[in-house]
């Protein structure tokens, strides 16, 4: 397992808001993460990041407990995608995501052509290298939310997570993250990431956690999660899963409010 996570509960200050989480992920793997806002979703992922204490569990990766591994040796093995960022300095997009390769610099130095050229690749690999240039500030919501996974990629960590990746972007853009994060794990990287669309599971994970009030509903495969029980039970409201084929006679499930 690359990533186990072990009775995990924690919160902010005295106050734990997730309790007993545990379920565990191999290389290349795709975790989705559901549940009513309030549920602890953003705060499970900020204790896996180690940016909040856990006061009880353990998180494992790569066999190795995080509370032993340095800050800058766990940003070799585990990057984030926030849902926004707060950049407003005209920055290049090339600029923004050499800042990646912060992980890889000795202290004071600068980074090499070789950095810039890590950070132009990754740009590639999304298809986004024409943003290169451009100034991060003046381009829109779904162009920077790959810049900013092309910025993760320049960690060059195993383990990749995204709060809410695909919010607030069209159906063009939505399609295209999902497609990065299955391309993504198609190369071995581990991701996680939070989501209100419980059909996005159904396209790209191969794990799903369901939570309400802060400990798991259930954990496993998308089939076994999102079933119209459990969703009714977590959201409170009459849903229907319905399956259809799409125009390549592949089977889809949609999930619907009644």
């Amino acid at each position: 397992m690359i990533l186990e996570i072990d009775n995990l509960t924690g919160g902010y200050k005295k106050k734990n808001i997730v309790h007993n989480i545990s379920f565990a992920l191999d290389e290349g793997e795709i975790l989705s993460i559901l549940g009513p806002n309030g549920c602890g979703k953003t705060t499970l992922l900020k204790l896996i990041l180690h940016f909040l204490p856990n006061t009880n569990g353990k998180i494992i990766i790569n066999n190795e407990n995080i509370a032993k591994i340095s800050a800058k040796d766990l940003a070799n093995l585990i990057s984030y995608i926030p849902q926004k960022d707060s950049i407003t300095f005209p920055y290049t997009v090339l600029e923004i995501v050499t800042m990646g390769r912060t992980n890889q610099l000795k202290p004071f130095s600068i980074p090499s052509p070789g950095d810039f050229e890590f950070a132009y690749n990754s740009l590639s690999k999304l298809k986004i290298s024409n943003l290169a240039d451009k100034k991060y500030t003046r381009i829109s919501g779904g162009e920077k939310q790959l810049v900013l996974i092309a910025r993760a990629l320049c960690q060059n960590a195993k383990i990749l997570i995204m709060d809410e990746p695909t919010a607030g972007l069209d159906f063009s853009n939505q399609q295209h993250i999902m497609e990065v994060i299955e391309h993504l794990a198609q190369n071995k990287k581990t991701i996680l990431f939070t989501t209100h669309h419980p059909q996005e599971p159904f396209l790209i994970s191969t794990k799903v956690l369901l939570m309400s009030h802060g400990s798991v509903v259930k954990f496993g495969n998308a089939n076994e999660v999102l079933t119209t029980e459990l969703l009714e039970k977590v959201y409170k409201v009459p849903i229907e899963i319905i399956k259809i084929k799409d125009k390549y006679n592949k089977e889809r499930r949609i999930c619907l409010i009644n």
